[in-house]
């Protein structure tokens, strides 16, 4: 699958929010609130691997808010990633296990 396609999948499964990484948080759809980690888990995740450059891959993250806000996350998944965001998603997954 590519992105796009990870992307209508999340929207089908009603992951239809975008969450933006600011704060230590998450704020929902650029307007919403921000939700600290605790408020949120990681549902599923998929990586697209474009095979060519580097710098086209990323994971989708499908996170849900404690209210029952759903929506996703995409971060690259090279040396480009956000070192802020990297923290904020391996605390999410520790909130997950």
């Amino acid at each position: 699958m590519n992105l796009a396609e990870l992307q209508e999948n999340a929207i089908r499964h009603g992951f239809s929010h975008h969450f933006i990484y600011e704060q230590g948080g998450l704020r929902c759809d650029g307007n919403g609130p921000v939700y600290p980690p605790a408020d949120l888990k990681i549902v599923h995740s998929n990586s697209v691997d474009q095979g060519t450059d580097p710098g086209d891959d990323a994971t989708l993250y499908m996170i849900e808010a404690s209210d029952g806000t759903k929506g996703m996350m995409i971060i690259p998944t090279s040396f480009h990633t956000d070192p802020d965001k990297a923290q904020l998603i391996d605390e999410l997954r520790r909130n997950t296990q």
